[in-house]
């Protein structure tokens, strides 16, 4: 796991309705060092500092993008995410293989 990763802070998973996938994403940050994991939920985002991974691409997932929440969007019109995950930015800082 890169350095500047902390394995401590909550990482909100995201699997574009893939429930079945929930699992294997979970043990796969796991392996990469991430101790708190939960299912992302629409309502709320997380905070500045915590983790989200999906799969990506969505509806052919290859691999898990983690990324760091950096702060509140700069532009929520101009939303990338869904729900409340429109109102936070984040920066990639990993991918790890699905398979």
């Amino acid at each position: 796991m890169s350095t500047n990763i902390d394995g401590t802070k909550k990482v909100y998973v995201i699997v574009h309705g893939q429930r079945n996938l929930a699992e294997p994403v979970k043990q796969k940050l796991a392996a990469a060092g991430f101790k708190n994991t939960e299912m992302a939920s629409l309502e709320k985002a997380g905070n500045t500092g915590e983790y989200v991974a999906m799969l990506w691409p969505p509806m052919a997932a290859k691999e898990i993008m983690v990324s760091v929440i950096t702060g509140p969007a700069a532009d929520p019109n101009q939303s990338r995410g869904m729900g409340a995950w429109g109102t936070v930015a984040t920066k990639e800082v990993m991918r790890l293989p699905l398979n």
